[in-house]
């Protein structure tokens, strides 16, 4: 029996991991501030590590990874679970991992950097830039609106919605730009599609690629190197893959996914391992980073812009940059109320993605069930990468549950 036996099994309930009994087998842990020193209490701490277990043991994460920060001091920073199913390596907080989704948080902080450089506005046109993307009524489309998720285009056309489709950037902006507009000015969440398009205004903006803009603007001056789009051939056997685990075609669940998508949630995860998943560029859902990384990136923006005293962003950037863009509504997308700013999903007064009593609270969520944020308030930054792909209801209570852990250990001051 191979390694992939032993950790895999197929439930009624779906694909699921086999999980140990006992946890510490499966469990990493990196050099963390204890919870005294910081006047918060260690059980509460513990109490957010405990809820990652618990969703640990549904089986449906083969690897998963936390780091948060308080006052910039790391007081979780432990992993549990494979790196994949395919070795006996263990998951580590420096391994990288697909973020899905929140990708577009890195899409958008470079098309901020931009903006600081005076290379683009975001009240800007984006047939400034791209002027075929004027086509079928799309003329008055803003960068702002591509990342407010009001731009009137988040549905892939029928016929490249599909996962392989994901992956041929000059394809998918050519459907766009002939696409018609729909819904303009209203919120609904554009699951792909804005990131290529705002991956090429950075690109004519600038004359530079993302790749290139990527580790100038942002990954060189964090000091990030492995934060990616897509990963180097020399690195592949060193990231976690992505795994479809759960129940499949869940009603209700598993159509809307695949709207937002634009291709099936079973499909989409094993085609980002592929090698063409690998090097492809996809703005909104295709960069890799690892739980230290990404804790890193929204420490810096809980932190105004500064990280280890060196500016990345202006403070007023970040200000405009998670400014909600209206009011709390019921997205066009998903049924389900949520607010925007230009880049991040924002918390609320009382419950959101980053847990209860969080409305100074930005990130963003990735494929259902990585969520990375910043709480400035709660002086937290916080990435909880995963590698499990799951619709599963019980998926999104147990992040929850993690989340609400982690901003009952960490108090507004």
């Amino acid at each position: 029996m191979n390694i992939v036996d032993d950790l895999v099994a197929a439930t009624p309930l779906g694909v699921r991991v086999r999980v140990p009994l006992r946890l510490g087998g499966v469990t990493t842990r990196g050099v963390e501030t204890p919870a005294a020193d910081l006047d918060l209490s260690a059980s509460a701490v513990n109490r957010a590590w405990t809820a990652v277990e618990t969703l640990y043991r549904t089986g449906l994460h083969p690897g998963m990874s936390l780091v948060v920060r308080h006052r910039g001091q790391v007081i979780l920073d432990r992993a549990i679970g494979h790196r994949r199913l395919d070795s006996d390596d263990l998951m580590t907080t420096d391994t990288p991992a697909c973020l899905f989704s929140c990708s577009k948080v890195i899409t958008a902080l470079i098309i901020h950097r931009l903006v600081e450089q005076d290379l683009l506005q975001l009240d800007d046109t984006v047939a400034h830039y791209i002027p075929e993307f004027a086509r079928n009524g799309k003329q008055d489309v803003t960068i702002r609106s591509l990342l407010t998720h009001r731009a009137g285009i988040a549905k892939l056309p029928p016929h490249i919605a599909d996962a392989d489709s994901l992956f041929d950037s000059d394809a998918v902006l050519q459907a766009l730009y002939d696409a018609p507009l729909s819904n303009a000015n209203r919120q609904g969440y554009h699951a792909t599609t804005a990131g290529y398009v705002l991956g090429e205004v950075a690109h004519r903006a600038s004359g530079r690629d993302l790749h290139d803009l990527l580790r100038t603007e942002l990954t060189d001056p964090l000091g990030t190197p492995n934060v990616t789009y897509g990963v180097p051939l020399d690195r592949r056997d060193q990231v976690a893959l992505s795994y479809s685990t759960g129940p499949k075609r869940l009603p209700l669940i598993s159509p809307l996914l695949t709207r937002l998508l634009g291709g099936s949630p079973e499909d989409i995860a094993p085609a980002m391992n592929t090698p063409r998943g690998m090097s492809a560029v996809v703005p909104a859902a295709g960069a890799y980073a690892s739980a230290h990384d990404a804790a890193s990136i929204f420490a810096m923006l809980a932190n105004g812009g500064t990280w280890n005293g060196r500016k990345i962003l202006d403070r007023d950037t970040i200000d405009r940059a998670t400014t909600a863009a209206g009011p709390l509504v019921i997205d066009d997308s998903f049924p389900a109320p949520i607010r925007f700013s230009p880049g991040f999903m924002l918390g609320e007064r009382y419950a959101s993605l980053f847990g209860l009593g969080t409305p100074d609270a930005f990130g963003h969520l990735g494929f259902t069930n990585i969520v990375c944020w910043a709480d400035p308030s709660r002086e937290l930054s916080a990435a909880f990468v995963n590698t499990g792909k799951a619709a599963s209801p019980e998926s999104f209570v147990g992040m929850a549950a993690v989340t609400a852990a982690i901003s009952a250990a960490v108090p507004v001051r």
